[in-house]
């Protein structure tokens, strides 16, 4: 418990971060390094557990405890790198020349009007907490989030099904996650340049919802594992995309800093449905939460499209009142006229 409550804001913080520095056509391929690095500890985080607990006991400690210890280890080295080495302000980057940071304060002064006033207005709070927007994609990204956490579960046990040992576990969900890896590169990279998030996002809702339902559909081990790759061509994709979304939207930052983190802790309560979804009765095939996850995986598809729905028709308003002469529609942050949705 003390562990994730340490470590629930460091996603969206890293999300937070990026949307204040970067442009809203570049945060989404800062904010996917977050899911990029989930993909390969994914992949060698399980060659590296098996690697501990073959070790045994030493110095009184059980396999299990040295790894939490050399986890905890690296993660202080790292923390500490970090502290001493990252820029309090992006503007005064010691790795930035001079033409560079000049860059930055430019990009900073052309992108104000949609990131607003820096400073915490607690006005704010109430107008984060009545968008609609926040609660539908909150939704949206809990549906979805119930096939990325049982994703973690059926993987290995897919694979356990085809008759291999522990350790040949553990090198066969590695070409998965890879591939799981090389798609979020690509479809965050496309999604950045084409300026696009709701297409993306729905459209990765296929191939989530098709691998769930070719595990369902037979009891082939070798068919469900092919349909982890299938599923994983859209799995990371879907959540970086839907964080990237509402980043790169919700402005002012002191509005962002509000709806942002409460989206994502709607999303979070994904997991007390996931948890009771693979009891170890119903393996190998889980096919109730597989079932479930495909079906959540549409619903959430047409949540999605939703969201799209209410930007476009806000970005349409705006437009029209623009388009009759308005210079101001008496709203604010990214309701006000100069503030145009990314769909």
């Amino acid at each position: 418990m003390l562990l994730n409550a340490a470590e629930a804001g460091l996603d969206q913080g890293f999300a937070f971060l990026f949307s204040t520095i970067y442009p809203r056509e570049m945060a989404g391929k800062r904010i996917m390094t977050t899911n990029l690095a989930q993909c390969i500890s994914g992949a060698f985080g399980g060659l590296f557990a098996y690697a501990i607990q073959t070790m045994g006991d030493r110095n009184g400690f059980a396999a299990w405890r040295w790894l939490f210890v050399i986890e905890f280890l690296i993660t202080i080295v790292i923390c500490g790198i970090g502290l001493f080495f990252l820029p309090g302000e992006v503007e005064s980057a010691w790795f930035l020349n001079e033409e560079e940071k000049e860059t930055m304060r430019m990009k900073k002064k052309r992108h104000y009007m949609i990131r607003g006033e820096e400073k915490f207005d607690h006005k704010w709070i109430k107008i984060a907490l009545t968008d609609p927007f926040v609660y539908l994609l909150g939704i949206a990204f809990f549906t979805s989030s119930v096939a990325i956490n049982g994703f973690g579960v059926f993987l290995p046990t897919i694979i356990s099904g085809l008759g291999f040992a522990d350790l040949k576990v553990n090198y066969m969900t590695i070409p998965v996650y890879i591939l799981g890896a090389i798609s979020l590169t690509i479809q965050v990279y496309l999604s950045d340049r084409l300026r696009k998030r709701g297409a993306f996002i729905i459209g990765c809702c296929i191939p989530v919802a098709a691998g769930y339902l070719i595990c369902v559909a037979t009891p082939n081990p070798n068919a469900g594992y092919a349909g982890m790759f299938v599923l994983v061509t859209g799995l990371y994709p879907i959540s970086t995309l839907a964080v990237t979304w509402i980043a790169t939207n919700l402005s002012p930052d002191s509005k962002r800093a509000i709806g942002m983190p409460f989206a994502y802790s709607i999303a979070n309560i994904s997991n007390l449905v996931s948890s009771q979804l693979y009891p170890t009765q119903q393996g190998p095939r889980y096919i109730q939460g597989n079932a479930v996850s495909a079906g959540l995986t549409v619903v959430a598809a047409f949540l999605y499209g939703s969201c799209w729905v209410l930007l476009k028709r806000r970005n349409a308003e705006k437009a029209k009142m623009i388009a009759e002469g308005a210079t101001t529609n008496g709203l604010e942050g990214d309701r006000s006229l100069e503030s145009m949705y990314i769909l």
